[in-house]
């Protein structure tokens, strides 16, 4: 009789071993859905407010290089003599037209133009009627209410240009 002995594993010792390495498969596989639903999230977010900040920034560019600003029936139209640049706002986004067409997708609250301290609610006959020095602008990003005010200010050659009885 051979009294030799074969070094192995029992199967107690296997079935403890795929035990810990299932356990830590489900540990690391839950952690990584954590952390990529957790990356999404945040890559989201920070599109979001990339698309507010530009659309910012744009908005304050053309409100300080525009020579004059319009109310239309859809909403905005800064002239300059250089470009002509409108902002169709809309409830979910809005459009800014200027040779090419920029679209940022956002929610607005509401928007309210005035010029010298008096609302223009509604469109008039006349187009300098329709003239405006400022908008105040309500955007909902992420269940939050952020307001923007742009204002233009008009040089006094401008509106005297625009009332030629105001010299007088």
């Amino acid at each position: 009789m051979n009294k030799h002995k074969v070094k192995a594993f029992t199967i107690l010792e296997v079935t403890i071993t795929m035990l810990i390495a299932a356990i830590l498969m489900g540990i690391t596989y839950t952690t990584y859905s954590i952390i990529s639903k957790s990356y999404l999230s945040f890559n989201l977010k920070n599109n979001d407010m990339a698309t507010l900040e530009t659309l910012d920034k744009l908005l304050r560019k053309d409100f300080a290089r525009s020579e004059f600003i319009l109310k239309d029936s859809s909403g905005i139209l800064l002239k300059s003599a250089l470009q002509t640049v409108r902002y169709e706002l809309k409830p979910d986004f809005i459009v800014r037209t200027s040779g090419i067409v920029d679209t940022f997708k956002v929610n607005t609250e509401g928007w309210v133009t005035f010029f010298e301290g008096q609302p223009v609610e509604e469109l008039r006959p006349q187009q300098e009627q329709n003239r405006l020095d400022e908008l105040d602008i309500s955007l909902v990003f992420q269940n939050e209410k952020i307001p923007y005010h742009y204002h233009k200010q008009y040089s006094s050659v401008n509106l005297i240009q625009r009332n030629q009885n105001a010299i007088n």
